[in-house]
């Protein structure tokens, strides 16, 4: 799957919805991770104001079991 043009919260969006949890179960599983409380409230606005730095993200996706792959682009 191309996302090269979405944003953190419409990936963080869809990884939620492919593996049907909620954002709440999401927050659970990142604090456990991470050994830090994170507040949901403030979890919601860094998705949709587009402001999850790159850790945060890294972070969702081992959680979830995803990798993040950067690949250099076919010339055309």
């Amino acid at each position: 799957m191309n996302i090269s043009d979405w944003d953190n919260g419409e990936i963080i969006r869809v990884l939620i919805a492919h593996n049907k949890i909620s954002q709440k179960k999401l927050i659970k599983m990142l604090e456990e991770y991470t050994k830090q409380t994170i507040p949901q409230s403030t979890f919601a606005n860094r998705i949709w104001r587009n402001s999850m730095r790159l850790r945060e993200l890294q972070d969702v996706c081992k959680v979830l079991g995803y990798d993040i792959i950067i690949q250099q682009r076919k010339k055309y």
